[in-house]
């Protein structure tokens, strides 16, 4: 539902102006005759499911070599200057 009201009218109304928006209806804030402004409720973000872990368990792997030095030839090095 649209309510339209004054922008004299928000002052006074403001608390239950805000409580009809986050009920769903869309409140249109007039000044002289003209719209000013919309208010509306904010939809709320959709809360983050809670990681598992161990669910990726045996999917990966890693050499035995892993932590070992990178020979010279890898960073370019093998080259006199």
């Amino acid at each position: 539902m649209i309510k339209t009201v004054s922008i004299n009218d928000v002052q006074t109304k403001l608390p239950g102006l805000l409580a009809r928006a986050h009920e769903g209806d869309e409140i249109i804030i007039e000044e002289n005759g003209e719209p000013l402004a919309k208010v509306t409720a904010i939809d709320k973000p959709a809360k983050r499911k809670q990681r598992t872990a161990g669910l990726g368990k045996g999917t990966m792997w890693m050499s035995d070599n892993f932590d070992d030095e990178l020979p010279d030839e890898f960073w370019g090095f093998d080259e006199e200057l």
